[in-house]
């Protein structure tokens, strides 16, 4: 294209292939202008314009269209974890100017089009870039190339780690209840609400918590390289406070009871113990239930109508005692009166008995056996210092029908054992009893040797005998009984006004000593001794007291119509007797007092 020529003509400017044309102006005409615009640099004598600029055919003019080039960066984030990394690309294409041709202008404002240039996004500078970020495990090179060409705008997972496998928490179960509990039985239709409230209680070699270890978990791997911890698992403390011991069964620890009683756990101390008394901080009525315990027990209220308190160790009670049951292995003492009650203290041992005996024929054979032992043993000493006397050298007990006779008496003796039901006796009691029929009946050792072997066995289940036998002394302490059933394997000690309308049975004495004293009406025995300050009344209420044949009877005072029975022989009193002692004597019985001593063949 070319301009017109007119002398006057203004001057010109346009593009013709991307170059700048200029025309000047004719004679008196204005020079032509052009206008920069965005995406191209316009310099005019070497210097870059900005505005509207005269030009003319001999100015220096530069265009240069402006080139942006792309833009592509890499952030890295990994977790707080160190599980998981992450890339985040900002990604900017680039743009190409190009100038357009134009017509011929007195005032050009130059026009421009643009070319993208898109960006190119390399997946190996994002894996350098990760790595120098250090993320060092776990890289996903797959994930890296599907980054690179689909260039996402959000964050992007290439990344991830192997967490730490999980431990097991340690646990910690209770084989016991350590907090009242009601058991009411689905199969009955009436049901003693009474009994139906237990409260937490353990034998001693009981178990009472079981604790299996913590197990610890796997180390995992982050995608930084360093090696994740596990969470460490949790460890329940378990340590052993009185009355427990902790015994380790393979991987698990268990609290084993000592002693009977009250069961308790401090969750913060991790104590287990067991507490030989339960205290009971109230009454015992229909909203406590009836109190059983393998322990001892104290109760700081009453014991009220239709209510039963057991233990197998001592019982306290603070208060009253009316229409209830109070049985006890151990002592019994009653702080308050007592009302139509029954109240036995200690343990039958009768059924101990029989095995007493059998065990006492066993240790007879033995100790016999053991005898001849000895004796063969001296016998042989002195055949050996009176070298040369051959009828000393000869002799040896232990080829004589007598140790055998004594060996089958041992064997017969314990078959006496064997036969019994074992199944009442604790478990290792019964694994002590058969223990002697396999060392007994060996193949190996002689005849001494064989007896000497169950020794320690007879000597255990000997020493758990005398042990049961201790639990039958028990006493009974009260202020003041009435209309009441007392008995005692070993003392009855009432300590104030006495006992009225009562039973009393002891096993060596019972004793009313206290102020005033009175026994008046029912029956009171004990195997050796009563004493009391009044027996009997002027109202001449039937009152009995018994004893032994060897026992004896000490009383301030005996009213009439008190019956007096030692043994075989019986006595009643018609008169007022003060200071009275009354014994056998010679199968005569004796009645001192203060009127003087009378005899009677009872």
């Amino acid at each position: 294209m070319r301009p017109r020529s007119d002398k006057t003509a203004l001057g010109l400017a346009w593009v013709e292939n991307g170059k700048l044309k200029v025309k000047n102006p004719g004679p008196g005409g204005a020079p032509a202008k052009i206008i920069p615009s965005d995406g191209v640099e316009v310099f005019v004598e070497g210097v870059k314009i900005t505005g509207e600029t005269e030009v003319t055919e001999s100015s220096n003019v530069i265009i240069r269209p402006v080139e942006q080039p792309p833009h592509v960066s890499f952030k890295f984030q990994i977790t707080p974890d160190d599980l998981e990394a992450y890339v985040m690309l900002e990604v900017i294409d680039g743009v190409r100017y190009k100038v357009k041709d134009t017509e011929p202008s007195h005032r050009l404002e130059l026009d421009v089009e643009s070319e993208p240039i898109p960006a190119c996004v390399d997946p190996q500078e994002i894996i350098q870039g990760a790595e120098k970020a250090g993320i060092r495990f776990g890289l996903d090179t797959q994930a890296c190339h599907k980054v690179s060409v689909e260039k996402p705008s959000k964050p992007v997972l290439i990344a991830s780690g192997v967490p730490a496998t999980p431990g097991q928490d340690g646990k910690l179960e209770f084989a016991v209840p350590l907090e009242k509990v009601v058991e009411l039985p689905l199969d009955e239709i009436q049901v003693d609400f009474r009994s139906s409230v237990k409260i937490p209680d353990v034998k001693a070699g009981q178990t009472i918590a079981v604790k299996t270890p913590p197990k610890p978990g796997l180390p995992g791997k982050g995608v930084s390289g360093k090696a994740i911890p596990p969470k460490k698992p949790r460890d329940p403390r378990l340590r052993a406070g009185k009355g427990v011991e902790l015994k380790q069964e393979g991987d698990f620890v268990l609290a084993v009871a000592t002693t009977s009683g009250w069961p308790r756990y401090n969750e913060a101390s991790g104590i287990v113990e067991v507490d030989e008394v339960y205290y009971h901080r109230g009454d015992v009525d229909l909203s406590s239930g009836n109190l059983k315990t393998s322990g001892s027990i104290e109760v700081a209220g009453n014991v009220f109508e239709g209510m039963r308190v057991e233990s197998e160790g001592n019982q306290t009670i603070s208060g009253t005692v009316t229409d209830a049951e109070l049985i006890a292995w151990g002592n019994i003492t009653v702080r308050g009166n007592v009302f139509k009650s029954r109240i036995s203290a200690g343990k039958d041992v009768k059924w101990l008995h029989r095995w007493n005996d059998l065990l006492a024929n066993v240790e007879e054979s033995l100790v016999r056996i053991m005898e001849i032992k000895a004796l063969d043993r001296r016998l042989a000493e002195e055949a050996q210092n009176a070298a040369g006397n051959a009828a000393v050298a000869d002799i040896k007990i232990s080829d004589s029908e007598v140790l055998f006779d004594y060996f089958r008496q041992l064997i017969v003796s314990l078959s006496a054992l064997y036969k019994e039901d074992l199944s009442q006796l604790p478990n290792d009691i019964i694994q002590r009893i058969l223990g002697t029929r396999e060392k007994i009946a060996g193949p190996r050792g002689d005849v001494y040797q064989r007896a000497q072997s169950i020794e320690g066995d007879i000597n255990y289940v000997r020493a758990w005998i005398e042990y049961e036998f201790s639990k039958g002394e028990s006493d009974v302490i009260v202020p003041y009984v009435q209309s009441s059933t007392i008995e005692a394997s070993r003392d009855i000690v009432v300590t104030g006004q006495g006992a009225l309308y009562s039973n009393l049975s002891a096993g060596r004495a019972v004793k009313v000593v206290g102020s005033p004293g009175i026994v008046r009406g029912g029956e009171v025995s004990a195997a050796e001794l009563i004493h009391v300050n009044q027996a009997g009344s002027q109202g001449s209420a039937a009152t009995v007291l018994r004893v032994s044949e060897k026992g004896k009877i000490i009383a301030g005072t005996i009213y009439p119509n008190t019956t007096l029975i030692l043994g075989r022989l019986k006595a009643r009193t018609e008169n007022l007797l003060e200071s009275v002692e009354i014994r056998i004597v010679d199968e005569r019985l004796v009645i001192s007092s203060r009127s003087g001593v009378v005899e009677m063949d009872g």
